[in-house]
Parts: structure tokens; sequence; C-alpha cells
């Protein structure tokens, strides 16, 4: 489980977003440079390969690299800390809101109360700090780190299996309650270490809802725009039936919609130091 102790310090860096043609490098005030926090993220290794999509249809990806957890309160506070919503470099392209406080805040749990928007800004900055790309995953990334090469249901298996995810178990799915588990609320990442997949990512059936970067009518469509055609979200939440955290359900969502279903998760394909 990721601990609430789990970010480090760095210099902050003055840049522009990945792939935007600048540097990173050292920003400095009157008072010479301060400290900030940025979150560590634990990453884990994707291979490369075929895979099984949605109904049986096989693709291919590069190897890439996923968060093992969503992003927790404390790791999006840093984005936050940091100046982030007052920063226009991360905001390009993007209806900057209000930041509003995660419902519930403990530390290690997931980041609620976020839209797409401050996703995708969260990863500009995390990008330009880290020198490296930090991005939302594509649906062809999430549904592989979630359902393995051979497209299970569930990262675990083919059927839901009681006690391996943070849902509402109590609730009729297929007819029947798989199970006599209703938190109705998060919980911390990585409690749920049964539903673990392969390659040991955590967390990807239920909890929260997970951005997506691409369209939902149009998956090929992953840049920012302001257009407000709905983004795709994964993995069900706290609040759903197995059904819903299926690996294979796709769900839209507006991307400027805030409540406590939707987190997200970082992706990166770019070499990590």
């Amino acid at each position: 489980m990721i601990a609430p102790s789990d970010v480090r310090r760095l210099q902050p860096q003055s840049a522009t977003p990945a792939g935007e043609g600048t540097t990173p490098a050292a920003a400095t005030t009157a008072t010479g440079k301060r400290t900030i926090l940025l979150p560590d993220i634990d990453w884990v290794t994707i291979p490369g390969g075929e895979f099984v999509y949605q109904q049986g249809e096989r693709r291919k990806l590069p190897a890439f690299r996923i968060a093992r957890y969503p992003v927790t309160n404390l790791q999006y506070q840093t984005f936050s800390d940091a100046g982030g919503y007052r920063d226009e470099r991360w905001w390009r392209e993007l209806i900057r809101p209000e930041p509003v406080p995660s419902r519930w805040p403990q530390a290690n749990r997931p980041r609620t109360n976020v839209d797409w928007y401050e996703a995708v800004a969260f990863c500009r900055w995390l990008s330009a700090q880290f020198a490296y790309e930090v991005r939302l995953p594509t649906e062809d990334e999430w549904e592989r780190a979630a359902r393995g090469v051979d497209g299970w249901q569930y990262s675990w298996g083919k059927a839901y299996e009681s006690g391996r995810a943070n849902i509402d178990e109590t609730a009729r799915y297929g007819g029947d309650r798989v199970g006599d588990w209703f938190l109705d609320q998060t919980t911390a990442v990585g409690v749920y270490p049964h539903g673990t997949s392969r390659e040991g990512v955590l967390d990807l059936s239920g909890n929260v809802w997970e951005w997506c970067v691409n369209k939902s009518d149009h998956p090929d469509q992953i840049q920012a725009d302001t257009s407000g055609d709905s983004r795709v979200l994964r993995g069900g939440s706290w609040n759903d039936d197995a059904g819903l955290a299926r690996g294979s359900r796709r769900r839209r969502g507006r991307p400027g919609d805030r409540n406590s279903g939707p987190g997200f998760r970082l992706v990166s394909s770019a070499p990590i130091p």
C-alpha cells in the first residue's frame, strides 16, 4: 500500500508541458531556490505485444509504464501547493475550474472530485518536473493493464470474486448479488491485494473510475480541447456493481464533471530514469 509519505522533495522546474519543446530549468526567486514536494510514482512496466481488446479484437501495443495505484489526495495536493491552478502553462486548451476538495480527504485515498481537465493539467505539470512524459492512459493501454493479454474481464480472472475490489457487491448483477460487501465510500489505494493484475497493478476494478485521455465517440482523438466532447472513464467505482467494474466496460464522462466517482491514474511511455 502506498504510504502518505510517498512524496519526494525536488527543486521546482520552470518549463512548458512535455511535448511543447522546452527543456526544464530550475526556477529561482529573490530568496533563491525553494523546495517543493513531488509525487513518488510507483511505476509498473507493461510488456509490449498483442492483447485481446473488447470482444476479441487483437491489438498490439509497445511497452509502457503505468502507475501501480490511482493518484492519491496527497499526490494531487503537490500540484495545487506548487501553484498549479495559477500557472497558465498547464491549462492551454483546457477549461480551468476552481479547485474543490476530495470528498474523502485522507492522504492515501484516491483523489476524487477532479475533472478531465484537471487530470491533464496535473500530468503536464508533473511531466515538466520529472523531465519525461507523464499522461493519462489511452483506452488501449488501460484495458491491456486491466485485462492482461488474454482479455480477462477482471484483473484477476474471468469472473468477479467477492472481496477482490471496492464495489457495491450487494447490487444485483446478472440477477444475483455477487457478495455481501458495500462500504459506500472509497478506500486507501492498494488495500485489495487479491485484485492485483498479473503485472502487479492494483485498484483497476472499483474504488474510482479512471479518466482516459481519448474521446469516447472518437477514440483516436487524444488532444486536449475545450469542445466539451465526452472523454472515456474505465474501471467502475465504490458505488457501482460488478458489471460496471469489468475491464471491458466503457463509460463516457463530460470532461468538466466532478463528483466522488472519478479519479485518475498515470501512464508513461518515455524512458524513466
